[in-house]
């Protein structure tokens, strides 16, 4: 019953995963062949244009927490890609997730009108409720510890990027572009959906599980849109802490 759960589960993902993945090579296919059309920004780049802008985006299917370092009591279920996951095996054993994509506020400055630098927070929160029995082995095979978790609480994903942004179209107030993001990413824990010991060495030395930590972050943009000159609608498809797909406002001056 448990592993007709987990491959229902695995199921599901690969399809919503294959979805995304088509979603984002047609976004790079079309902003490369707009590229290769359009070498310059148009007619437009003389013209003047806001230098600064400031915006607010929501992203689905953020990839947080996937790179993360040792002693953290990492989950083993937990999928960057997921939403929500429900995990439940025939002993009573269960956990659930859920999350409402990412959240990004971004401040951007032209230099050019094709070239701009800019600076990035976003949030993601992953709500836990779980019971679960984690059992640890050394090197040669035997269970030394186990520690039950019963709890509920947050995964808190902050995360702090300076960005690169290349905009090789504008006309007729619409701008297609490409971004790459790099940061770091502070995840803060309740510990209330941690085990108390975590596995420290391959002899099986135990220590307790790093609540708070550093990881590296990243978000590659392969193709973005924006409509208006003002105040401007944008849509990007990408890879990374903020998302597949991300929408949003901005406000240029």
């Amino acid at each position: 019953m448990f592993n007709e759960k987990i491959l229902s589960l695995q199921k599901r993902n690969l399809e919503m995963k294959k979805l995304c993945i088509l979603l984002f090579i047609l976004g790079l296919s079309f902003g490369y062949a707009q590229a290769q059309t359009s070498d310059t920004v148009s007619n437009e780049k003389n013209k003047s244009y806001p230098k600064r802008e400031i915006g607010f985006s929501v992203g689905m299917f953020p990839t947080v927490g996937f790179f993360v370092p040792p002693n953290t009591g990492w989950n083993q279920f937990e999928d960057p890609l997921n939403h929500t996951y429900k995990i439940y095996r025939d002993d009573e054993h269960y956990e659930n997730m859920y999350h409402l994509g990412s959240y990004t506020f971004n401040y951007n400055y032209h230099f050019s009108s094709k070239n701009s630098f800019g600076i990035s927070l976003s949030w993601v929160g992953k709500h836990i409720d779980t019971y679960w029995i984690y059992t640890y082995s050394n090197l040669f095979g035997p269970v030394i510890f186990a520690d039950t978790v019963n709890g509920k609480g947050w995964k808190h994903y902050f995360t702090l990027q300076g960005n690169y942004r290349n905009t090789y179209y504008r006309k007729n107030k619409i701008s297609l572009y490409w971004g790459i993001y790099g940061g770091i990413t502070l995840c803060v824990r309740d510990e209330d959906i941690l085990p108390k010991r975590t596995i420290s060495n391959i002899m099986g030395g135990s220590t307790s599980p790093q609540a708070n930590y550093l990881a590296l972050a990243l978000q590659f943009n392969a193709f973005g849109i924006e409509i208006g000159d003002i105040y401007v609608f944008n849509m990007e498809l990408g890879f990374g802490t903020q998302g597949l797909v991300k929408t949003g406002f901005k406000y240029k001056f």
